[in-house]
């Protein structure tokens, strides 16, 4: 990660900091402390920011991986993904009622998060010769998982957050959400195009014409993800005197072999947030929803 990164992140956090420090000393505070205080909602929201890292590499680079390594088009990838997106919008259907007829949400939550902990270390083992029999298994097991998590998420904080100051609770979490939203690209990004760059190996052959134009199209891993791009890199190789199509057969290899690279590193950290995720939310105490101890005035304490 370059210093503006690093230092861009020092800054912010002495400026949170500085916020909540003038939001214990005013009378009418923005978040309220005494939501930060609660650990039903910290912990939700602690785990909430950690998993964002593993469902942005599900969402962002899963696809990613289809297309550029595997060499899938757009098309087929999109289908592949399908059960993922399909099973994340219909899961909170089932969960709502599972939980309006039991009363009880931990079970569902541990499991959703189980669920998605198995599938993001599972995704670890993907190649480039993978089957795509295990990429739809993996969008399964990540649509099913994923899917359980908001509706219980929204369920314990309104059941563990006295009325008053749910407006405020319900803004906090879903800051937290949209925080580990925009931060996660910026460290997956960062730590794919990192790996990418330190284990790309182009042929001897293309390193030694050292062709400008050629070893910056190779150096961009974007390059793999669209045909346009593919068709102006295979025309540049055209333009040497022999050898071209197997000189581009060979540096596609090495580029497709240095984004599975970068992407498992990608799918490495999500992996690993998800699993501080779920560890985390196995600590959450549960409130049976309608209780006495969920009703809001103890939950504030």
């Amino acid at each position: 990660m370059s210093r503006q990164v690093l230092g861009l992140f020092g800054i912010s956090l002495i400026f949170w900091i500085l916020f909540f420090r003038a939001e214990y000393r005013v009378d009418e505070p923005i978040l309220d402390p005494l939501v930060l205080s609660n650990r039903s909602f910290s912990t939700v929201a602690a785990a909430t920011l950690l998993s964002c890292l593993g469902q942005i590499g599900m969402m962002m680079y899963f696809p990613m991986f289809l297309q550029g390594v595997q060499g899938m088009s757009a098309a087929r990838s999109g289908m592949i993904f399908t059960p993922f997106s399909v099973l994340m919008a219909f899961m909170g259907i089932p969960v709502g009622f599972l939980i309006a007829r039991t009363k009880r949400y931990k079970l569902i939550y541990v499991i959703g998060f189980f669920i998605l902990t198995v599938q993001m270390f599972g995704n670890l083992f993907l190649r480039e010769g993978t089957p795509s029999f295990w990429f739809i298994l993996a969008a399964t097991l990540g649509g099913l998982g994923l899917g359980a998590i908001p509706t219980v998420n929204t369920v314990i904080i309104q059941n563990a957050i006295a009325t008053r100051l749910l407006g405020a609770a319900m803004g906090a979490f879903f800051f937290c959400m949209l925080l580990g939203v925009a931060i996660s690209p910026a460290i997956l990004g960062s730590a794919m195009n990192a790996t990418y760059a330190k284990s790309l190996k182009l042929p001897a052959a293309l390193e030694q014409a050292a062709d400008r134009e050629i070893l910056v199209a190779a150096h961009n891993p974007n390059a793999l993800l669209s045909q346009g791009k593919m068709d102006e890199l295979k025309a540049l190789f055209d333009k040497r005197d022999n050898g071209g199509d197997a000189l581009f057969e060979l540096t596609v290899a090495a580029m497709r072999k240095s984004m599975e690279s970068g992407l498992k590193t990608a799918f490495l950290i999500g992996a690993v947030t998800m699993l501080a995720a779920f560890l985390l939310i196995t600590t959450i105490p549960e409130v049976p929803i309608g209780s006495e101890a969920g009703s809001g005035e103890v939950a504030e304490k």
